[in-house]
């Protein structure tokens, strides 16, 4: 597993990568498949995407399936969060060996935390022809009450 340390700097680098509130059309979860979580950003959903990030071997996320660049304060999409953080927020679910990232929203004046736990994550830009607007997640909870802070990982 990669470490701490070695893991800070790639979530470091994807952060510094590229302005998260340039995409002003928002990020959507894009698919989770075979315990990968790729989030997509886009200018212009309605013809492409522009940017992917994508967690591997995901064992729990709770994101909802859409936000806006509006709800996230500060420069980064997501941090490098702490079992300990995690905990505080599900203490019955073990992370086992997987990294906390962390992502914080507010909707209505009201902060959130989300969380993603995952092996490793890397980030591409995405380029025509192969940046296409179309969105494969379905998600599992579309019933359940706004900002549910359940695991989506059936």
């Amino acid at each position: 597993m990669v470490s701490r340390e070695a893991m800070q700097k790639i979530v470091d680098r994807i952060n510094a990568s590229f302005s998260v509130h340039a995409l002003w059309n928002g990020y959507r979860i894009r698919m989770f498949r075979r315990k990968n979580l790729v989030i997509s950003g886009s200018q212009n959903w309605t013809y492409y995407r522009n940017l992917d990030v994508i967690f591997k071997k995901v064992i729990f996320f709770n994101l909802p399936p859409e936000w806006h660049d509006t709800w996230i304060r500060g420069e980064d999409l997501f941090r490098l969060s702490t079992v300990a953080e995690f905990r505080q927020h599900h203490p019955d679910f073990d992370p086992l060996d997987r990294h906390v990232f962390a992502i914080d929203l507010t909707y209505s004046g009201t902060q959130r935390t989300f969380f993603i736990l995952a092996s490793n994550v890397f980030c591409v830009r995405c380029e025509s022809p192969d940046n296409d607007g179309d969105i494969y997640y379905e998600d599992p909870l579309g019933e359940a009450a706004f900002w549910s802070g359940e695991n989506r990982v059936m």
